[in-house]
């Protein structure tokens, strides 16, 4: 596997932590600022904005581009190696019967679990590199994100043709959905969840939501992964909430500007 080295990700969320400190700082400034001194906090206030931004991009663009390498990785190496050693086993399995048939049916039974091992692996590389997204569109990777989900996961998307976005926006959407979808998995307990896409007046709507056990106002912004979709959505100018739904649940809602979004 390519052992290239990987991004500094430690010194990326380090300075963006730094600059969320000063950043909050500077809010909480601003109300006991005199008059006099309003404008030059404000000025130093929109570069904090500006450098957060950047360091947000720079993470998200670090960790897409290690997903990506891992997943190639997986696709390119550890799967063909997996399929070979599949192809071996089942080769000495018939070599065995001629000596022992009960030990070459032990040695053949290996395997559909070899098979299961490969499919699992294929699967992970779609999840860290969604080839499906570059070649059919946003909708088709969503689809493909449900299907591959191990719980009910339902896709709706009303229109027949792809949504043409910019490659980067799109990557974004699909992750913020991934990890909703995962989130609710993994930490609600979710046995059914529902994957919207939808362009409505103008705008691209993505939303998530799952009958789990539901999640809090004061959790909602402190994990990584329900940080790491904000960040997403802040970076292509898109307006994120999470909350409870009425009936249980979680509804994770993204909501972006379609028209400077496509291609």
């Amino acid at each position: 596997m390519n052992t290239a080295k990987r991004p500094p990700y430690r010194k990326v969320v380090a300075a963006l932590e730094e600059c969320e400190e000063r950043y909050e700082g500077l809010v909480a400034s601003i109300d006991k600022t005199a008059d006099s001194r309003l404008a030059g906090t404000m000025a130093t206030l929109k570069r904090e904005i500006r450098l957060r931004r950047s360091l947000e991009a720079e993470l998200l663009t670090a960790v897409e581009s290690e997903r990506q390498r891992i997943g190639q990785d997986l696709h390119d190496d550890l799967c063909q190696r997996l399929g070979a050693t599949a192809l071996m086993v089942g080769s000495l399995a018939n070599q065995i019967d001629v000596l022992d048939k009960n030990l070459g049916e032990r040695v053949r039974s290996i395997a559909p679990l070899m098979t299961e091992t490969i499919e699992s692996c294929r699967n992970l590389a779609r999840g860290l590199n969604p080839i499906t997204l570059a070649s059919a569109g946003l909708p088709a990777a969503l689809a493909e994100l449900a299907d591959r989900v191990p719980s009910h996961v339902k896709f709706e998307w009303p229109h027949s043709k792809r949504m043409d976005l910019k490659p980067a926006v799109a990557l974004h959407l699909y992750r913020i959905a991934e990890e909703a979808v995962a989130n609710a998995v993994k930490h609600a307990n979710a046995k059914r969840i529902m994957i919207e896409l939808a362009v409505l007046d103008g705008e691209a709507v993505l939303q998530i939501s799952d009958d789990g056990k539901g999640i809090s106002e004061k959790v909602a912004g402190q994990t990584m992964g329900l940080r790491n979709m904000q960040y997403r959505a802040n970076t292509i100018g898109a307006t994120l909430t999470i909350e409870g739904r009425r009936d249980g649940g979680t509804s994770v809602r993204c909501i972006l500007p379609f028209a400077n979004q496509q291609r």
